[in-house]
């Protein structure tokens, strides 16, 4: 009780801080998920701070602005990954049909060796079978979103792997 009393107490007087760091790295995008981590890392720098090296309110501050910009290079790096994607789509997705005639048993598992399981699993039901991440999640008895994410993290495999091939042609 006394550590929720005394980090109420804290909370007050470092909330000018978590939203000046928030101006300062010119936060406008999920500002209240900034927030929320600025009181966490707050809250950890409470926890972790040793009196002996030094004033808390500059620990602080370098706790919770590292953790922002850990989030922040989180953020981008999705970004990146969907963005990626976006252009893999809009430059035409192969249909399931095309994918079905190129992809044979012994070339997919050749292909899914690189893949974890679940990615796999969504190779081998969208390209051999042309199931739908609603149904292969059905399937799975796990989420729609979970599909998506398999897919997304397969495909980014697959564009490396591609990647890579070309390279040792030339």
């Amino acid at each position: 009780m006394y550590q929720d009393v005394r980090f109420v107490e804290l909370h007050q007087q470092f909330e000018p801080m978590i939203y000046h760091i928030i101006k300062r790295l010119s936060i406008y995008k999920n500002k209240q998920e900034f927030y929320q981590i600025g009181c966490i890392a707050l809250w950890e720098a409470s926890e972790r701070f040793d009196e002996e090296k030094g004033e808390f309110k500059s620990y602080a501050y370098s706790f919770i602005i590292g953790r922002m910009k850990s989030a922040l290079t989180g953020d981008r790096i999705k970004q990146e990954k969907e963005e990626l994607l976006e252009d893999f789509f809009t430059q035409g997705e192969i249909s399931s049909d095309d994918f079905t005639a190129i992809l044979s048993e012994s070339v997919f598992e050749e292909i899914s060796s690189t893949l974890t399981l679940n990615q796999s699993k969504w190779l081998k039901a969208y390209c051999l079978y042309g199931y739908t991440p609603s149904e292969i999640a059905k399937d799975e008895g796990v989420s729609i979103s979970a599909v998506k994410s398999w897919r997304r993290d397969a495909l980014i495999k697959l564009r490396m792997l591609d990647f890579r091939e070309n390279l040792r042609e030339l």
